[in-house]
């Protein structure tokens, strides 16, 4: 951490507006300077509530972009296949 002993910044970046402006704010609760920021305390409410609609939404998103991924890959290996037993006859 960097900053004045008052309010020391964080290194990382704000989960809701992506800058890199956190701060140690009062109580020790991780906070966003960005006064645009829509929702300056989400990386604190992260760190308080691992399983927070922004964490498992996350989540789930990544889970639907692995099964398309691994859906593409086997599309793919079973076109390769395709080709390699048309090429083979």
């Amino acid at each position: 951490m960097t900053g004045t002993s008052s309010n020391p910044t964080v290194q990382g970046y704000c989960p809701t507006c992506r800058n890199s402006s956190l701060f140690l704010g009062n109580g020790g609760h991780v906070t966003c300077a960005r006064i645009d920021c829509p929702n300056p305390c989400a990386a604190d409410d992260l760190l308080h509530s691992p399983t927070s609609p922004l964490v498992t939404g996350t989540l789930k998103q990544l889970a639907a972009a692995i099964v398309e991924t691994v859906d593409r890959l086997n599309d793919h290996t079973n076109a390769v296949k395709q080709a390699v037993d048309r090429s083979t006859r």
